[in-house]
């Protein structure tokens, strides 16, 4: 009964720890393995049961620790060292949160004067994973990126904290204990559960703030890339202003000049001329200007570095002259879809990328396409970065689905031949915009 007892125990413990990576560090699941949930089960018990015989407490870390990898290896696809580093990491999380929970069950076990051995592995099990579910819950609420995207500095902080948590309450157990047999053992017992429940909110206060820190770090970005794209499409207004002005005032020249030539007869001069004259006018009116100014900024800068990548830019359509759209949204969809669209047409013989904006009298449509190289890349699932600087890239798509959603509209991916084309969709009402 206790070897079954402890296996089960065990079991819950990985499935807390499975629970962290999925929730939690968003690590990228394998799809394809229909056995995958057998096989973690007969890891699970066949570990258990090894460990369970084992008297040596350092082979049975070893072999605990070998487990969790395993198991992480065949549920996710990142890299060994990842997946080495996690495996360590959560397996320290995890025993820590079962310490204090141990902490809990004996204190349970001496108030109502009842303890077992056989169920105790088990009660602490499902209360640690119980605490695990109810933040992962509440993170899920808050956003679906968990702590992924969270600076390593600050989880090592808050694994210290976790175990200067276990250290306080294991203090506070000793002294509870001790003062009970000649205290008011009451108001212990209201003490010390009080303070456990107290540690428990403080370990998920610590992890939600932490996700709003980054949440919050992210949008001052993406509004600081907005401002500077307003100073850079007015900036380019201002030239372009400077620009017309020049050439007015230089026409009533150009004019005379045409007629010198064409009164001397200089007909292959005047054409020479006439031409240079029509594409000055052809640059001055090639303005990019689809209704509405934070569009414009994003879209007069990605021409410029498609224009240095030697990559045509196509821009066709019109927004209302109603946008009930906030700027900071148009700003992140279509600073990330045309960045990306940008370095993938970069990489491939195809240097062309289109634009087109639509409406109707209650929506939005928005459709960016490129041509791309690097197929194996491309699964609209579970697309990928291939920026260098991975901590910092790889939430793009995230950004746009956020804001789409925050629209309450609709995106599609079509992958098609050697074409990737984005498709976004939004309601066009004030009532729909939270911004």
């Amino acid at each position: 009964m206790s070897i079954f007892c402890n296996v089960i125990a065990n079991i819950l413990h990985i499935v807390g720890i499975l629970l962290i990576c999925r929730s939690y560090l968003q690590l990228k699941p394998k799809t394809k393995d229909k056995y995958r949930d057998i096989k973690i089960l007969i890891i699970s018990i066949v570990a258990s049961l090894i460990i369970n015989v084992i008297e040596n407490q350092t082979i049975a870390l070893i072999i605990y620790l070998l487990c969790i990898e395993i198991i992480l290896q065949i549920c996710y696809i990142e890299d060994s060292r990842k997946i080495i580093i996690c495996s360590v990491w959560v397996s320290i999380i995890v025993e820590i949160i079962d310490m204090i929970s141990m902490s809990i069950v004996n204190m349970v076990c001496i108030i109502v004067d009842y303890y077992s051995s056989l169920i105790e592995n088990i009660l602490v099990a499902v209360l640690s994973l119980g605490f695990i579910g109810i933040v992962s819950i509440i993170l899920r609420k808050i956003t679906d990126r968990g702590i992924r995207n969270i600076e390593v500095k600050y989880l090592v902080i808050f694994t210290l904290n976790l175990f200067a948590d276990f250290l306080i309450l294991a203090l506070m157990t000793h002294v509870t204990l001790e003062e009970m047999v000649y205290q008011n053992k009451i108001a212990y017992i209201i003490i010390y559960i009080s303070v456990t429940l107290g540690l428990f909110v403080q370990m998920a206060s610590v992890i939600l703030l932490l996700v709003s820190r980054n949440m919050h770090r992210e949008k001052e970005l993406i509004i600081k890339q907005y401002l500077e794209k307003q100073v850079n499409y007015y900036e380019y207004l201002k030239e372009r202003e400077k620009e017309t002005k020049k050439f007015r005032h230089d026409i009533r020249g150009h004019l005379y000049f045409l007629n010198k030539l064409k009164k001397e007869g200089k007909n292959q001069e005047f054409e020479e001329y006439f031409q240079d004259i029509i594409g000055k006018v052809d640059d001055l009116e090639n303005s990019i200007n689809v209704g509405n100014d934070i569009v414009n900024a994003v879209l007069i800068k990605s021409c410029a570095e498609a224009k240095s990548k030697k990559i045509k830019l196509d821009i066709s359509g019109h927004f209302p002259s109603q946008c009930n759209i906030s700027a900071y949204n148009l700003c992140t969809i279509f600073f990330n879809l045309l960045n990306n669209a940008i370095e993938a047409a970069d990489k491939t013989d195809k240097k062309y990328i289109w634009i087109v904006c639509q409406y109707t009298e209650k929506v939005i449509i928005i459709e960016i396409g490129n041509y791309y190289c690097d197929s194996n890349k491309l699964d609209k699932n579970k697309l990928q970065t291939t920026k260098n600087e991975k901590e910092y890239h790889g939430w793009g798509m995230k950004n746009v689905e956020d804001s789409v959603a925050d629209c309450k509209g609709l995106m599609d991916i079509e992958i098609k031949d050697d074409k990737f084309i984005v498709s976004v969709t939004l309601k066009n009402e004030k009532e729909d915009i939270a911004k």
